[in-house]
């Protein structure tokens, strides 16, 4: 048995040289920069086209909310591919930007980059195409008034308040299985431009207007659909050569070198097996953790509940946590967007669960300094190689000094809820009953998601943000308590798991969420 990790780990390890080889020769000419102006500090990568192509135009891409640059890295890296050099920005408070986001401030430093480009003679206008997502979509619209531009396209573009004008050859992409609100706002855009328009005369006049919906496409996946980067293109070389036929900009753009070879998509597959890697590595670091924490401790069960009332007591504590949390929000101090309203919910009920546990609690608390260390060490490991990968190519999860910051502040809080899950869980069982506590733990973050959707649309109060990363927030739950449970299971320290659990997740909440 104890060949076995290190088998997996040697796999993880290929993995993961494969997928920084696919990485480094897919990848474009490229530099990062920083743009100022009028109090904005824009970090931008520019990605250029392949040596001897020379660019048919420029295009400026704009990430979503909670986002960032990285995330946009395919669609950008597909625009340079295929002859356009791509400013990749980073908005007020997102990625690398450590101003403070507030919606005008992004949508005012994404103007003020732009126009930076455009006066050093960076760019021009005339031959540039704004694609934006979600917020990045919405601001990529207003920007029609004081920046027009060749084309703009909006993925999943946020509800806005709309231009004076119209944005000039307007192509919109929503999914069928997007949030109402974006799709709301998709049909309203399609309304002020008065329908479709695409002929090319339309192009020629700068009028061109086109609503896609992909029918099986959610808020995110287009990021990564090799469908709408080709539809995109499409329609910026459209935009820019209207003269040419259709059917003629699509084959050349099929026929293009850096989509002939696949580059764009090993590059992403890449990444992708880089973290399938990792993942590979896992139960060695998990093996050594142990070994470093010593004997297992004796994991008592003593005083906790049962799996239906643990759940019955998550549903109350979130709930109570919501209605608290409507007279004033404690960990706002930690000027974190829509974070701080996440970890005051937490750390309120966490803080319910263990006051109604506390015979259990008592009994979980047992520290054991070696188990609590070992944790610790394990769980730094995992989230600043992760972080390191995921920055190179996927999200920027590598953080910056505000940012660990925030995370110093956001970990008692977090130990607090990670803690209340341990003992209302308690020890890992084998077979169906470690399946059905796993179910529970997750039951338990779910019931906090749908006190959050509660409170935003009933209560009047809360944070849309949290329930727009439904996604990203139950992935990571999935893997975090994965790897919490194995902890457990081999050093029989609750409060080792808690402490394991709880720097994933300030590391989390930390680096997805917008610095305000």
């Amino acid at each position: 048995m104890r060949r076995v990790p290190i088998a997996l780990a040697l796999v993880g390890a290929a993995l993961l040289l494969l997928g920084a080889h696919w990485i480094r020769r897919a990848e474009l000419p490229h530099r990062d920069i920083f743009i100022d102006g009028r109090n904005c500090h824009t970090p931008a990568t520019v990605l250029d086209p392949p040596p001897g192509i020379a660019p048919v135009g420029s295009a400026i891409v704009l990430h979503g909310l909670s986002a960032d640059r990285r995330v946009m890295m395919y669609l950008g890296s597909d625009f340079a591919g295929h002859g356009f050099r791509t400013y990749l920005f980073d908005l007020a408070g997102h990625g690398d930007d450590t101003d403070a986001f507030t919606f005008p401030h992004a949508e005012q430093c994404a103007a003020v980059a732009t126009d930076a480009l455009t006066r050093s003679g960076a760019i021009d206008p005339r031959k540039t195409i704004l694609l934006g997502h979600s917020m990045g979509g919405e601001i990529a619209v207003r920007m029609a008034d004081h920046d027009p531009v060749a084309a703009t396209i909006a993925l999943s573009p946020a509800p806005m308040t709309l231009p004076r004008r119209m944005p000039s050859n307007l192509l919109v992409i929503a999914g069928g299985l997007d949030l109402w609100p974006v799709k709301r706002e998709a049909r309203a855009l399609a309304a002020a431009a008065d329908g479709d328009r695409t002929a090319p005369s339309d192009f020629a006049e700068q009028r061109a207007f086109e609503l896609v919906v992909l029918p099986l496409a959610t808020h995110t996946t287009g990021l990564v659909d090799r469908g709408v980067a080709h539809r995109a293109e499409l329609w910026a070389m459209q935009a820019l050569f209207p003269g040419v036929s259709s059917k003629t900009l699509a084959l050349n753009l099929d026929l293009a070198t850096y989509q002939a070879f696949g580059k764009g998509r090993r590059r992403l597959a890449g990444a992708v097996l880089g973290l399938i890697g990792l993942a590979l590595v896992f139960p060695l670091a998990l093996a050594s953790a142990s070994k470093l924490a010593g004997p297992a401790q004796q994991d008592a069960s003593s005083g906790r509940p049962s799996r239906a009332l643990a759940a019955a007591e998550g549903a109350a504590g979130a709930l109570a946590a919501v209605l608290i949390l409507s007279l004033g929000v404690p960990l706002g101090f930690l000027h974190l967007y829509a974070g701080g309203y996440l970890v005051s919910l937490l750390l309120i009920d966490g803080a319910i669960l263990v006051a109604l546990n506390a015979k259990a609690a008592k009994g979980a608390w047992s520290p054991h300094a070696r188990a609590i260390l070992a944790a610790a060490l394990l769980a730094f490991a995992i989230f600043l190689a992760t972080g390191a990968w995921l920055n190179w190519q996927l999200a920027d999860m590598w953080m910056n000094a505000p940012r660990w910051l925030r995370f110093a502040g956001i970990l008692p809080a977090a130990f607090v809820f990670c803690f209340a899950e341990e003992t209302v869980l308690g020890p890992v069982e084998r077979g169906s009953r470690r399946a059905l506590r796993y179910f529970i733990s997750l039951v338990l973050r779910l019931e906090i998601w749908l006190a959050c959707l509660l409170a935003y649309y009933r209560l009047a109060h809360g944070e849309v943000l949290i329930l727009i990363l439904f996604f990203a927030l139950g992935g990571f739950s999935v893997l975090q308590r994965l790897a919490t449970d194995g902890l457990r299971a081999r050093t029989g320290s609750p409060i080792g798991a808690a402490l394991f659990g709880a720097i994933l997740a300030a590391w989390f909440v930390a680096a997805i969420f917008p610095l305000s």
